[in-house]
């Protein structure tokens, strides 16, 4: 194996960049993460409207949905791959345009396959955000600051849930599902045109020796292979598939539905108790990267995370609680989960910098594989309990007490993520690899 020498990083001066440009590159590619995420989440307010445009059942509504998810897990290595060959700026432009074209085949989808491809499709503009805004992070700005830019991300990244579950519901009762999609389209036209102008993948020429560069051009392959050889980039990345679960699962699609059941309340009104979760990510993501840079810890906060993740989820599901005390629960349940961030950084201190990219991909693929499993999981374990009852309109009725069982799927995750915590190694914030 060939060596990288891996201060060739953080040989560079970042203090010879221009930091407002820094956080214009990056505060770019963190918008373009809101608005993927908004996509995300939007079939969560339109399940009465979709259901009954294309006669579907739960599960396969969990299914479209999770189109999304399935091309956002397969992309993510492949785009780690891309991303450390050809740079953030062409990708990410690519990626808004291919958002744009996902929402088109979406909102003029005549059939249910014609949607799912369109979900498909965004999903794969949607899997370059994460990589892409965390590779910019890596090029413009020291090591030191990753982890609390990744808690950033994630808050920027979380309001565009809370945009998706707040106001799209309002928007798809005024001008219905398909027109609202057609305004994302728009919307993701605009950000292709703008992060091709503003984007840049060098914010100045970084240090390297003529060996760093041939290596970095012909051991693409090798350097996955390299991050998919430590065992502990599997554990780290299984820890944050498990923790994200309650987010896909519930805050991203059968959150509403439950909410309506149990409370009697509008689809809006639901939106928006369960637009808590991505306010709770808001504040929770930022505050642990300070704290675990701070205490230079990454365990510590994660197996927090996951135990107070675990009562709070039950609690939400099994407790008596009012309307306002659930409000405050699902903003509990976004503060706490959002620690499985800190896996992120785990994963990014045990592999060599210029792999970032792959790193970063690899773990975003099992952490959103749970996008994939959990939607059309719940899905399933609610039709295996429908008794065939339907609504005025025709829709699916599924009682309190079939979403309460078919959700328990969401806890026992989040046991599983605690119990493989001790099998993580402490990092203790510093990177630990230097070969690739």
């Amino acid at each position: 194996m060939s060596t990288i020498p891996m201060g060739y990083i953080s040989e560079v001066d970042f203090s010879q960049r221009s930091a407002i440009r820094a956080v214009s590159v990056w505060g770019l590619a963190a918008i373009f993460y809101f608005y993927e995420l908004m996509l995300l989440v939007s079939p969560s307010v339109m399940t009465d409207d979709l259901t009954l445009t294309f006669k579907t059942s739960a599960e396969q509504l969990g299914n479209l949905s999770a189109f999304y998810y399935y091309a956002y897990a397969l992309m993510q290595i492949p785009v780690g791959l891309l991303m450390d060959r050809f740079g953030p700026r062409i990708l990410l432009t690519l990626a808004a345009a291919f958002c744009t074209l996902g929402c088109l085949i979406f909102a003029f989808a005549p059939v249910l396959w014609i949607a799912a491809l369109g979900r498909f499709v965004m999903g794969v503009g949607g899997s370059f955000a994460v990589v892409g805004c965390l590779k910019l992070a890596s090029l413009w700005f020291p090591v030191n600051r990753f982890a609390l830019l990744t808690g950033i991300m994630v808050a920027v990244g979380m309001m565009g849930g809370v945009f998706g579950q707040e106001h799209l519901v309002k928007l798809v009762l005024m001008v219905g599902w398909r027109d609202t999609i057609l305004y994302g389209a728009l919307l993701g036209g605009l950000l292709s045109i703008v992060i091709w102008i503003v984007v840049s993948d060098q914010p100045f020429k970084m240090l390297q020796t003529n060996d760093v560069v041939e290596n970095s051009k012909s051991s693409i392959l090798k350097g996955l292979l390299q991050v998919m050889k430590i065992p502990q980039v599997w554990i780290a990345s299984l820890y944050a598939g498990l923790m994200f679960v309650p987010t896909t699962g519930f805050g991203q699609l059968w959150g509403v539905p439950y909410f309506v059941e149990r409370f009697h309340i509008e689809k809006d009104v639901a939106g928006g108790m369960v637009s808590m979760i991505f306010y709770g990510w808001a504040l929770g993501g930022p505050l642990y990267g300070l704290i675990s840079d701070w205490i230079a810890r990454r365990k510590s906060p994660m197996a927090f995370a996951a135990l107070a993740t675990l009562i709070v989820m039950t609690a939400i599901l099994y407790a008596p609680v009012s309307m306002l005390q659930m409000k405050i629960l699902m903003f509990l349940l976004g503060a706490f989960s959002s620690g499985f961030i800190l896996a992120f950084s785990v994963v990014r201190e045990i592999n060599t910098p210029i792999l970032t990219g792959t790193a970063i991909g690899f773990i975003n693929t099992l952490n959103n594989a749970s996008g994939a499993l959990a939607q059309p999981v719940v899905g399933k374990l609610l039709d295996k309990q429908w008794n065939g009852q339907v609504s005025a309109d025709g829709s699916p009725v599924y009682t309190l007490a079939m979403y309460n069982e078919a959700l328990l799927f969401l806890p026992i995750c989040l046991v599983i993520a605690f119990v493989i915590l001790p099998f993580i190694r402490e990092t203790f914030c510093r990177p630990t690899s230097t070969q690739l």
